[in-house]
């Protein structure tokens, strides 16, 4: 004899809703500090007929609704694979938040380097000059000088050399991680 789920009790295909929408969610939350970032970049790029507002935040909101759709009808898979970061926003959690005496710091640095150059060219072309850079000097530097090529990056960054919205994410980085000691 046949049992008739009892009403109320949530069955396997509602479980797995509330898991695409939590990864959805979180796509969507991750996608909008992203098109913060990408903001920031656009608004300190050269070309002046362009604003940040115009160029980088419909592209972030279309982004968002294609990754929604997409996770909704995809398999979760949020415990296998990390959430991708933007990678200006992941280079410089790493400048600022990163111990420069472990000794791995200076090749960690350049592997960052390296993927922002290498791996992400569009996005390096729209950098400020100076810290593509200082990307550059510190993706060719010798393994001796990569800490300190490091540690000009990030006292460049908080320093404002690259451009104020470059200076208060690095500044916002850099708060949070002494609020985080406290």
């Amino acid at each position: 004899m046949d049992m008739l789920p009892i009403p109320g009790t949530p069955t396997q295909p509602r479980k797995g809703r509330k898991a695409r929408t939590a990864v959805a969610g979180l796509v969507a939350a991750g996608l909008l500090l992203g098109g913060g970032v990408i903001a920031a970049n656009a608004a300190t790029s050269s070309n002046p007929g362009t604003t940040a507002a115009a160029t980088s935040q419909p592209a972030a909101a279309d982004a968002v609704t294609a990754s929604a759709t997409a996770s909704a009808t995809a398999v979760p898979t949020a415990a296998k694979a990390p959430l991708a970061r933007h990678p200006l926003a992941t280079a410089l959690r790493f400048f600022v938040n990163g111990d420069s005496s472990k000794p791995n710091f200076g090749t960690r640095a350049a592997k960052i380097a390296t993927f922002i150059l290498d791996k992400r060219p569009k996005f390096a072309a729209k950098l400020p000059a100076a810290l593509q850079s200082d990307l550059k000097a510190l993706k060719d530097a010798a393994p001796a000088d990569r800490v300190a090529k490091a540690k000009t990056i990030r006292d460049n960054a908080l320093n404002g050399t690259y451009g104020a919205k470059i200076q208060a994410q690095a500044q916002r980085i850099e708060l949070r991680k002494a609020n985080n000691k406290a």
